[in-house]
């Protein structure tokens, strides 16, 4: 059977299903099987790859199952919902199929917005739903509404030490990837500040060490002189000018000697605006470095060449 057909046919089930919901003389709506009839359809349609049908259905179900008062139904059919739409969106991206308006994209948003909302105050769900939607937008590169959910979900991951700790390293690559390096300074500072009245462990001292290095690659592509840096940033690269590797910080995160003497060169280079060996210390760089910290020192060089 086509696809074309098949749409034909799962539309008029849809149809026979919604016409159990109208007002008839002294006879009720039958919203209980009008909802068991939309879940079964949303089942058969991710069964056929069908999202963009499962989620209109799963969609039916929620708003039958709020009618019914059965909140806890509603929510979890609405983030199914979400997600089918999110899905029959990514794939029409993978098809190069895309969407002025991104009804799709629209729709799951709203369906988890919906379903976040109905989370008590100090769910974790509703965090997650976040979470869940941030990996989605980045993945799809779709940058225009992120901002806002990261912050939500710093808001809604206060409670959380080490959620609120991930959210906080999001909004910093976020703020790497657009280009903010002031506002991505600042939030890996708020990030080591946690972290230095915090027990320690292997994890966080990773954290720590990242925060560290692109606090350091972050300021210096924005060229600071002493006339234009605040305190607070000189500080940062005075540990490289004249510090040594027994500053707290630099202990606290596990600095390696050989990671020491890289940043001392880079900043010694950059701030005397010797750049003839800059391509040699961005090589000697590459083992220590993650793929986001490779790419924010290319931008570096490429900074200081042109």
């Amino acid at each position: 059977m086509s696809s074309e057909a098949t749409g034909y046919t799962i539309l008029d089930r849809y149809r026979s299903i919604a016409s159990k919901l109208k007002k008839r003389f002294l006879r009720k709506p039958n919203e209980a099987e009008a909802a068991e009839g939309f879940i079964s359809l949303g089942h058969h349609c991710e069964s056929e790859e069908l999202p963009q049908y499962a989620a209109m259905s799963w969609l039916a179900a929620a708003r039958c199952e709020g009618s019914l008062s059965h909140p806890v139904s509603e929510t979890s059919l609405l983030v199914r919902a979400g997600r089918q739409f999110l899905k029959a969106g990514n794939d029409d991206l993978d098809i190069g199929c895309i969407s002025v308006s991104s009804e799709s994209l629209q729709a799951g948003l709203a369906c988890h917005n919906h379903a976040s909302s109905r989370y008590p105050e100090d769910s974790l769900l509703a965090l997650g739903l976040n979470l869940e939607i941030i990996e989605y937008l980045k993945r799809i590169e779709c940058t225009e509404s992120l901002e806002v959910y990261l912050n939500n979900a710093l808001e809604l991951s206060k409670g959380t030490a080490g959620a609120h700790l991930h959210c906080l390293d999001l909004l910093a690559s976020y703020y790497i990837s657009t280009g903010e390096c002031v506002s991505g300074v600042h939030t890996y500072q708020k990030i080591a500040s946690i972290l230095q009245n915090s027990y320690l462990n292997g994890h966080t001292c990773e954290l720590l060490l990242k925060c560290e290095v692109n606090s350091v690659f972050l300021l210096l592509i924005l060229r600071p002189s002493p006339h234009n840096i605040s305190a607070d940033f000189a500080k940062i690269l005075e540990k490289y000018t004249w510090g040594d590797q027994n500053d707290e910080t630099l202990q606290a995160c596990r600095m390696t000697e050989r990671l020491f003497i890289l940043l001392q060169s880079l900043v010694t280079s950059c701030q005397s605006r010797s750049t003839t060996n800059l391509v040699e210390i961005e090589a000697d760089f590459w083992p220590y470095l993650s793929t986001e910290q490779k790419d924010l020192l290319r931008i570096l060089v490429k900074t200081y060449y042109y």
